[in-house]
C-alpha cells in the first residue's frame, strides 16, 4: 500500500472519530417538549399584556420580528442564583422591562431562546453560548396553555 493511500485512509479514521462529536455540538436551541409549550401572560404596567415564551411563533400568530437581543447564557445563570429566580428568570425580566420602556413599539410576544446544554467529555460548552430574545409584533400572539 502506498504511502499516500495509508495518509488518506488515517485521515479519514480522524474525520469520521470527529463528526459526532462536532454534530453533538451543533445543535444549539432548547426546543424540549416540555418548555416548547410554556407561555406565560405578563401584566405590564400599562394594562397591556405581554406574552413570553420559550419558541418562534408560529405563521398562524402573523407575527414581525421588531428586535433581538442576545446575553450570555451562563452570566444569566450565575445572575439567576444570586436572585433566586434562575436564568430564565432574569431574562424574562430583562425582557419585561425592555418592553415597558418602549410602549410604543407594540411588542405583544417575546421568545426567549435557551442554548441546550453541551458537553464535549468533561467540559461544559454551554457557557460560551448565547441566549436570544426576540421581540415580536403579532397579531395573535401564542397564548398561555
Amino acid at each position: 500500500m502506498s504511502f499516500s493511500l495509508k495518509r488518506s485512509r488515517g485521515r479519514f479514521c480522524v474525520v469520521a472519530a470527529l463528526m459526532p462529536l462536532l454534530a453533538g455540538c451543533s445543535y444549539t436551541l432548547n426546543q424540549n417538549a416540555t418548555m416548547a409549550n410554556v407561555v406565560q401572560a405578563v401584566p405590564l404596567n400599562n394594562g397591556k399584556t405581554l406574552y413570553v415564551g420559550y419558541k418562534l411563533p408560529d405563521a398562524a400568530a402573523s407575527c414581525q420580528l421588531v428586535n433581538q437581543t442576545k446575553r450570555n447564557w451562563s452570566l444569566a445563570q450565575t445572575e439567576g442564583q444570586i436572585k433566586l429566580g434562575g436564568g430564565r428568570q432574569v431574562l424574562k425580566d430583562a425582557a419585561v422591562a425592555s418592553v415597558e420602556q418602549r410602549p410604543q413599539a407594540g411588542i405583544n410576544y417575546v421568545a426567549l431562546i435557551i442554548p441546550n446544554e453541551t458537553d464535549l467529555g468533561t467540559i461544559n460548552l454551554t457557557m460560551a453560548r448565547d441566549a436570544t430574545t426576540s421581540y415580536f409584533r403579532c397579531v395573535n400572539p401564542p397564548q398561555p396553555g
